[in-house]
């Protein structure tokens, strides 16, 4: 899951390394190598950075626009049965997340379907060992990234993709764990099918036009002192993905398994 880049000289580098956004013990497989590199470089780059993260409280940008609540996006009959089946599944109760929408509770059911094995995330942990290191830290997006792509998946597809993970959630979940396996034996082309499969409609805002604007963040962050990126790994493998886009700009990338 980690890649050197460069473009000329091999010993002026680069790394990439492609992380998950959960604390369970898969997701920390490579945990350590990872750790091994970033002490090898000056910036630590995650996906966003943690510390606006966490100044902001960016749970509110889950939040239904005013006069709008999440069981009015369903019939009643049909929130009901929902609410009954999240309750005896996973123990919690619709009533109590009216005002968010579907997007956000959808996401809150998949992290109940993983173990938690550590205490925080693979991404928090590595943001935290990075600034423990002293490395300077910073974001490959932006907060105002993040939350324009928030604002801008649509509600219809938000309704859609709720309805159809509730037809099933055990299957949901054994999805969800199938992911979860792919990313410890590293198997990347599984990894993103099975994310390109899941993002349906909104792939592009979700992943490819990302990709490219990620990727034009990279470059202007490798002009300046050795880095070490970290991203979810759905951005990196693929003709679309962040290290083919690298390639295309003149980077040359290798693997790291060691």
């Amino acid at each position: 899951m980690l890649w050197k880049i460069y473009k000329n000289d091999p010993e002026v580098c680069h790394y990439i390394f492609g992380t998950m956004h959960t604390s369970t013990q898969e997701a920390y497989t490579f945990a350590e190598l990872a750790k091994k590199y970033i002490a090898k470089s000056t910036i630590y780059a995650g996906e966003m950075d943690l510390n606006l993260a966490q100044d902001y409280n960016l749970t509110s940008y889950f939040i239904l626009k005013e006069g709008t609540t999440f069981s009015d996006l369903y019939r009643p009959k049909q929130y009901q049965k929902y609410r009954k089946i999240i309750l005896k599944s996973l123990g919690f109760d619709l009533n109590h997340f009216e005002l968010y929408t579907p997007f956000y509770i959808t996401n809150l059911m998949v992290n109940m379907y993983l173990p938690k094995d550590k205490d925080e995330p693979l991404d928090h942990y590595l943001w935290n060992y990075a600034r423990e290191a002293e490395k300077e830290l910073t974001g490959v997006e932006t907060l105002s990234d993040q939350i324009r792509i928030l604002d801008n998946i649509p509600m219809a597809y938000q309704v859609k993709v709720f309805k159809d993970h509730m037809k099933n959630i055990a299957a949901m979940k054994s999805k969800i764990m199938k992911l979860n396996k792919m990313y410890e034996r590293c198997d990347l082309k599984a990894l993103m099918m099975a994310t390109k499969k899941s993002m349906g409609s909104i792939r592009k805002l979700m992943i490819y036009d990302r990709n490219e604007a990620m990727t034009k963040s990279l470059i202007q962050l490798f002009n300046t002192k050795p880095s070490f990126v970290s991203l979810g790994v759905a951005h990196i493998p693929g003709k679309k993905g962040i290290l083919s886009l690298l390639h295309q700009e003149g980077y040359k990338v290798q693997q790291i398994k060691k």
